[in-house]
C-alpha cells in the first residue's frame, strides 16, 4: 500500500519554506508547495476576496484527491498553511494523509506577515486554523507531531531527526544543507521565498528580541495568537522524541 501523502499544516511566517526545501533536497519525496492555497483564494469556496475566482475546479476536496492520486505513485510531501484548508479538511479527508504540524511565536510571525501584507485578516494569520486542524487529527486518535520554528533554527538536526522518527522516514543530515536558488513550485509567491531562496540552510534564531510594533492591529493580533500559540508549543516535539 502506498504511503498517504505527508503533509506539514504551518502558520505564515515560520520558517515552513525552509523545511519544504529540506525535504526537496532528500530527493526521495515529489514536493509540493501549497496546494491548498488556490481553494482558499482562488477557487469557488474562496474564503478570502484578496484574489477573484480563477480556478473553478480548485476545491479542497479537489486538491486532496489530487494529492492522493500523486501518491500512489510516488512519496509526497506538502507544506502548507493550515488556513488554506481549515473549511474543507474535515476528519475524514485528514484521515487520508499523514499531519504534521509547524507553529513559530506570533511575536515573530505576525509583525513579518503584516510587513508584506499590512491588510492581513486573523484567519491568514493561521494560529486558530492550525489549532482546529490539530484538534480534528487530535480525535482521530493520532498522534500530534508538532514542532516550533525556533526550536528547529536552535537545532536543526535534532529536531527533524525528531520528526522524521515521527513519521518514519529516514533522517538525512546531508538536507540540512542545499544550494542557494528557487524551486519550482514557488512562482506565485515567489515574493515571501525570497530569504530561502538565497539560503543554504536552517537560518539561526535572531539574537534580538521580538520586533516592536505601535501598530493597534499588530500588537491585537500578537496578544490574541500567543495564547494559542502557548498552547501548542506545549505540545511540541522536541529533540529525542521528548
Amino acid at each position: 500500500m502506498a504511503p498517504a501523502p505527508l503533509v506539514l499544516w504551518s502558520v505564515p511566517r515560520s520558517g515552513s519554506t525552509a523545511f519544504e526545501r529540506m525535504m526537496s533536497e532528500r530527493g526521495d519525496h515529489l514536493v509540493l508547495s501549497e496546494p491548498f492555497s488556490r481553494a482558499y483564494y482562488d477557487g469557488p469556496e474562496q474564503q478570502s476576496s484578496r484574489f477573484p475566482v480563477s480556478a473553478p475546479d480548485a476545491t479542497v476536496a479537489g486538491v486532496a484527491d489530487d494529492l492522493l492520486r500523486a501518491a500512489a505513485n510516488e512519496r509526497v510531501f506538502v507544506k502548507d498553511m493550515a488556513y488554506h484548508a481549515r473549511a474543507g479538511a474535515t476528519p475524514e479527508l485528514l484521515a487520508r494523509f499523514t499531519n504534521t504540524f509547524l507553529i513559530r511565536d506570533p511575536a515573530w510571525s505576525v509583525p513579518s506577515f503584516a510587513a508584506r501584507w499590512p491588510d492581513f485578516t486573523d484567519d491568514e494569520l493561521g494560529f486558530d486554523a492550525l489549532a482546529a486542524l490539530v484538534e480534528r487529527v487530535d480525535g482521530l486518535g493520532r498522534a500530534v507531531v508538532l514542532i516550533d520554528g525556533d526550536d528547529l533554527r536552535d537545532d536543526p538536526a535534532g529536531v527533524v531527526a525528531a520528526w522524521c522518527a515521527a513519521v518514519d522516514i529516514s533522517f538525512d543530515e546531508a538536507a540540512l544543507h542545499w544550494s542557494p536558488g528557487r524551486r519550482p513550485g514557488w512562482d506565485r509567491w515567489s515574493d515571501w521565498h525570497e530569504q530561502t531562496a538565497r539560503s543554504s540552510g536552517f537560518l539561526p534564531r535572531e539574537p534580538s528580541p521580538p520586533p516592536a510594533s505601535d501598530d493597534p492591529r499588530i500588537e491585537a493580533a500578537v496578544a490574541g495568537a500567543t495564547p494559542v500559540y502557548e498552547a501548542l508549543r506545549a505540545e511540541r516535539l522536541r529533540p529525542g522524541g521528548a
